[in-house]
């Protein structure tokens, strides 16, 4: 590992202490959410970061599969009445099996083709949801509030384990064999194929493992708010998000996705609290300048400077 990935594994380790440090002081249930948003946006860039900066697709809509885990849960607790964790382990693995199902056609499209099809997707997933009787229409679904162990921490950890599990999933594709075809396709998707990679195959893989993570997501976070809804579970800025996160911390890198939700979501909060009228206009001015001066993202710019 380099200095740059221990030194993200220790900053995990440091997060997963804050709500112990934070236990006595009096906005600790606000920054305990501010935290957990923040884990959950990181879980997202990093399974974005699989799909998108190790094989080169972006996925616009790929908030479908954080709609998809989020309504498996709420449907399942709800309706059926089954426990959250059996909920949330089938959330999951509903997500992966529906990015499985729809790979083999939309993964023959590339580039942008790919990326507008995806959020066709996710706009046509939040239709349908917002028409079905079992997910509450329009209305949306309560889930059952959790009152229990770690009650005002569970979901921080639930968020910090999955991050946790996600970056270092991110650091195994990195450096292994299976990292290398991602990365082949990446560079020449026509040249791979050549040299007898299974283009279709590894990118499936990759598209599948992305929604694990984002479904998986999308679970906690519905038994989270405890109320969800069509819009707030298919919600094209979280997109955009998840997307300007990416950039910030740079693309392809293994820690640049962390540094670059937690800059985001903790820099966002602050604007929103101090410039509320002027939040989304200083937010989109700093999108502009890191594409104009760190089209690589802050890691990738640093990681490419030459040592003094």
């Amino acid at each position: 590992m380099d200095k740059f990935e221990k030194s993200a594994l220790f900053f995990l380790l440091i997060i997963a202490l804050l709500p112990v440090l934070l236990i006595s002081a009096d906005s600790s249930a606000y920054w305990i959410r501010v935290l957990s948003s923040t884990l959950m946006l990181s879980a997202l860039v990093l399974a974005q970061n699989i799909l998108l900066g190790y094989t080169g697709y972006p996925a616009f809509g790929a908030v479908a599969f954080f709609g998809i885990g989020g309504y498996t849960t709420a449907v399942m607790m709800s309706k059926l009445q089954l426990p959250f964790w059996f909920s949330f382990i089938t959330s999951g693995l509903v997500a992966t099996f529906c990015a499985l199902i729809i790979a083999v056609p939309l993964m023959r499209l590339k580039s942008h083709y790919f990326a507008i099809t995806t959020l066709a997707l996710q706009l046509a997933l939040m239709e349908l949801v917002s028409n079905l009787e079992l997910t509450g229409g329009s209305y949306g679904i309560n889930l059952p509030i959790y009152r229990g162990f770690l009650e005002s921490y569970l979901f921080f950890y639930l968020f910090w384990s999955l991050v946790f599990f996600s970056y270092l999933l991110n650091l195994y594709i990195d450096k292994s064999v299976l990292g290398y075809a991602f990365k082949a396709i990446r560079e020449d998707e026509e040249a791979a194929a050549s040299l007898g990679v299974n283009t279709l195959l590894f990118k499936s893989l990759s598209f599948a493992v992305m929604a694990l993570i984002t479904g998986s997501a999308g679970s906690i976070y519905a038994y989270w708010i405890t109320y969800i809804d069509p819009p707030s579970m298919f919600d094209p800025l979280l997109s955009v998000k998840i997307f300007v996160a990416l950039l910030i911390g740079g693309i392809g890198t293994t820690s640049g996705p962390l540094l670059g939700a937690f800059f985001l979501e903790i820099f966002s909060e602050l604007l929103w609290s101090e410039f509320p009228r002027f939040h989304g206009v200083l937010l989109g001015i700093l999108v502009v300048i890191t594409v104009f001066l760190l089209p690589r993202g802050v890691l990738g710019f640093i990681s490419k400077s030459p040592s003094p």
